[in-house]
């Protein structure tokens, strides 16, 4: 009788199925809470302070997310993993998922700028979900991918919560301005999310009274 694996092996396993519908996750995400959102005053008598801070929650994960797109390269939008390299420096020198960091950030971003509670716990059940697989299957990649030099990385450089200074044996690399075009379209892409949610609200509420 087989032993069975460990969970951290089951997650990868998953990953490496959903990796390549993450998309569709988000899509799907987004189509229930049309279903459900509904605009309220999530910060109370701190509403104006309460959007502006949600604002540079976007603001900064998307930046967040271009950067770490330019020095890692146009393979992190592929359906499949890979990695021609591995990427330790700019961002990676300091946390070595920075693009999933960046978008839990811009990802609560938009969830304060909705103001509705309901979108928080949808937010925490996405990438909770999406998160506990994937990591874990582009970890086991470059594991077998880049050996030693991988495993002295993750030694040095932590999963999600930033170091305060980067890593010194960091490599740079030049930066591939053409890598960050998708986070461009990424911004234009939450604008219409943020309108067609209060679109879809005001109809509901407006033709169906809910």
């Amino acid at each position: 009788m087989p032993e069975p694996r460990p969970l951290t092996e089951r997650f990868a396993a998953v990953g490496v199925r959903i990796f390549q519908h993450r998309l569709h996750v988000g899509l799907a995400a987004v189509l229930l809470a049309a279903l459900v959102f509904r605009p309220r005053n999530f910060f109370g008598a701190h509403q104006m302070a309460g959007n502006i801070g949600s604002l540079l929650l976007v603001l900064a994960g998307l930046g967040l997310r271009a950067w770490a797109a330019g020095c890692a390269g146009g393979h992190t939008r592929r359906a499949t993993i890979e990695a021609p390299r591995l990427s330790t420096g700019g961002p990676f020198a300091y946390v070595r998922n920075p693009i999933y960091l960046a978008s839990i950030i811009l990802g609560l971003g938009m969830v304060g700028l909705l103001g509705d509670p309901v979108m928080l716990a949808l937010y925490i059940a996405v990438f909770v979900f999406l998160y506990t697989a994937i990591v874990p299957a582009e970890e086991r990649f470059l594991r077998g991918q880049f050996g030693d030099a991988y495993a002295r990385y993750c030694a040095h450089v932590p999963r999600l919560l930033p170091r305060l200074r980067p890593w010194a044996e960091a490599e740079q690399r030049p930066f591939d301005r053409a890598a960050t075009v998708g986070d461009a379209r990424l911004a234009l892409l939450l604008v219409a999310i943020y309108a067609g949610l209060h679109g879809a609200a005001w109809m509901r509420m407006s033709w169906l009274g809910f």
